[in-house]
């Protein structure tokens, strides 16, 4: 922010300051931006600044019964602003404060010395945006926006769509960049919002800001279609829906938008990304935004197959986690397009910028503008470059099941041609996810304890640390077979922010792996154990590994896609022989390790014994004179 826009958001923290404790947030913020766009509109109609402003203030009626006359009275003037302000204020009479409340904010926004109208107008979009963040509101960051608009191409786009348009921000900063380069094109504007609010401070801004040929509509996006004999399509379409959203997944059925298939009822995702595909033109194109877990899980594969099938998916662009303001879940960009360029058709572009963040506040991250400009560089111009841009053909994409991770393709695929042989992990170790337990499954086996139940926290520095406090016994006899730990198993985490792996030494305590973990049970014939474990662990394994993920918030390793995960093969002979010089390094690690704790441990209690300081019971007192 520059020094004029904090000064603008310091009347407005004062402003709201002096509302706090009287009415709910949410009500404080729609009386300012319905306030403060009665005093532009008044500014538009009369040539001496303030005239109705200081009327207002000296009336001997009520202020708050003028808001509620002067509210009408523009509602009739201006039809463009019908129901909006009554919408969001439907009266000011409700609000039962006297009206030196009411005085005290008119008199702080008559006082503001706003340069010209066009500032008046950004001080509205910042109390909307405000606003919309401070309850909830699904608002695209900037980051992002202007990513997107440099990335299409917009001097052949006459139609805009945008489908969960919060307060229509896109739009905003869409026309804002036509006003920028000059473009006195006309392009029309549909938005789609569900929420009542947003609709109405939607419909305020795109007066405000001057947009032309705009319709929006108070609708849900997934309400079922039937039929539609005049469907709408457009040149482009924009839709930041919310990430993983429960549906009624039964209003799918026969719903024309779902013929690449319906969706499963626990994320939505692709239903806004279908929806999005079902109104685009035979030439246009769609951004939209999702996560990970958008692009990899199994309950969607199909429909990321039919899709990618039909050529519909142009590039996929990993971008910095914790681009929203309430979320840190790392964010995908999925560009659509109808009419590929010939070059282009039967390959998908997959980007990596994860890396190019900074910090915007202490909630919010953004792209780097050197992210943003290589990222627009790279698609406009179909670059390729190691580690981070990638074109990728539909036969790879088949051979890895349609995920549309770019780290698959950009660090795992690359990486694993990088060795002269490989082979599938799969194919020589036995990999199990460990038992999933309910909270009253676990309270019922801990009466009987037989075993420990290792999770996360046990695994530490390639160690296994057994918990007394965490102790079962087993269900069922099979589980003696699927969970319970062996000498050289390979335990390793499943979920998790860090990957974790841990040895099972020769002397074991009898344990089951959780949920949390997985075992890797090597045949040693085939492969050896501590080779294994070292590869894993080496900064090429890991980015392999990182490849693989999935989840949102939290990173997750399904073992189906452990089983296909491509490590070096090696001749046993040479595998045994580096294994067991290997195992010895490890082994006399650990003891310089354990052998430097108790050096440290009995020095320290000695020092702290010469203080008074001591540990041991019975031990002096601080400050004892020695």
């Amino acid at each position: 922010m520059n020094k004029r826009e904090n000064e603008l958001k310091y009347i407005l923290e004062s402003i709201t300051e002096d509302l706090e404790g009287l009415y709910p947030n949410e009500q404080i913020a729609r009386m300012i931006l319905v306030i403060v766009t009665i005093f532009y509109l008044r500014e538009l109609e009369y040539s001496e600044k303030d005239q109705v402003s200081r009327a207002v203030l000296s009336e001997s009626r009520s202020i708050a019964h003028m808001l509620d006359q002067t509210v009408i009275e523009l509602e009739h003037l201006h039809k463009e602003f019908k129901g909006v302000f009554t919408g969001l204020v439907p009266s000011f009479l409700q609000y039962n404060y006297s009206d030196t409340v009411f005085k005290t904010m008119i008199e702080k926004i008559i006082n503001i010395q706003f340069i010209d109208q066009e500032e008046i107008v950004q001080f509205i979009n910042f109390i909307a945006l405000k606003y919309s963040s401070n309850n909830g509101g699904n608002q695209t960051p900037e980051t992002i926006i202007k990513l997107v608009l440099g990335l299409i191409d917009f001097k052949n786009i006459s139609s805009v769509a945008d489908y969960c348009s919060g307060i229509s921000s896109f739009a905003i900063e869409l026309f804002r960049h036509f006003r920028v380069e000059g473009s006195n094109k006309p392009v029309s504007y549909y938005g789609e919002e569900k929420n009542a609010s947003d609709y109405l401070i939607s419909k305020l801004l795109l007066n405000i800001n001057n947009i032309p040929f705009f319709h929006i509509t108070n609708k849900d996006v997934l309400d079922r279609i039937y039929r539609e004999p005049e469907r709408l399509t457009v040149d482009f379409i924009w839709s930041d829906a919310p990430f993983g959203m429960v549906w009624n997944q039964s209003e799918g059925q026969n719903d024309p938008r779902y013929k690449y298939g319906i969706p499963p009822k626990s994320s939505a995702d692709w239903a806004f990304y279908q929806n999005a595909l079902y109104h685009l033109n035979n030439h246009g194109q769609a951004a939209v935004v999702g996560t990970k877990g958008t692009l990899v899980r199994s309950t969607e594969v199909h429909i990321r197959k039919a899709i990618t099938e039909e050529d519909l998916i142009e590039a996929v662009i990993t971008l910095p986690e914790n681009l929203y303001l309430k979320t840190r879940v790392g964010t995908e960009l999925i560009i659509f397009n109808k009419a590929k360029s010939k070059s282009r058709r039967g390959l998908i572009l997959f980007i990596d910028a994860s890396k190019y963040t900074q910090r915007l506040n202490r909630n919010q991250c953004s792209i780097q503008e050197e992210g943003i400009s290589k990222i627009v560089y790279a698609y406009r111009n179909g670059i390729e470059e190691e580690n981070f841009s990638r074109f990728v053909d539909l036969a790879k994409i088949r051979e890895y099941d349609y995920s549309l991770n770019p780290k698959e393709y950009l660090d795992f695929d690359v990486l694993k041609h990088s060795f002269h042989q490989t082979v599938k992990l799969g194919e020589i170790a036995a990999i199990r996810r460990g038992v999933q337990l309910t909270k009253e499954e676990l309270e019922e086996l801990s009466n009987t304890a037989t075993h420990y139940l290792l999770n996360i926290k046990d695994i530490e520095n390639g160690r296994i640390a057994y918990d007394e406090e965490s102790r079962i016994t087993y269900k069922k006899q099979d589980w003696l077979e699927k969970f319970a730990i062996r000498p050289m198993d390979i335990i390793m985490t499943s979920k998790g922010s860090v990957v974790k792996f841990a040895i099972v030494e020769e002397k074991c305590e009898e344990a089951f792996v959780s949920g949390n973990l997985s075992i890797i049970r090597v045949d040693h014939a085939l492969y050896n154990v501590y080779v294994l474990y070292e590869f894993l662990q080496s900064e090429v394994g890991r980015r392999m590994l990182d490849g693989l993920q999935t989840g949102t918030t939290i990173k997750l390793i399904n073992p189906s896609k452990l089983e296909k995960f491509e490590i070096p093969l090696l001749s046993i002979d040479l595998m045994n022989r580096v294994g067991a010089e290997l195992r010895e390094n490890k082994r006399k690690y650990e003891e310089q390790i354990q052998e430097a704790e108790q050096r440290f441990s009995l020095e320290r209690g000695w020092l702290l014994e010469q203080i008074g300081m001591s540990n041991s019971p019975g031990g002096g007192a601080y400050g004892r004179e020695i």
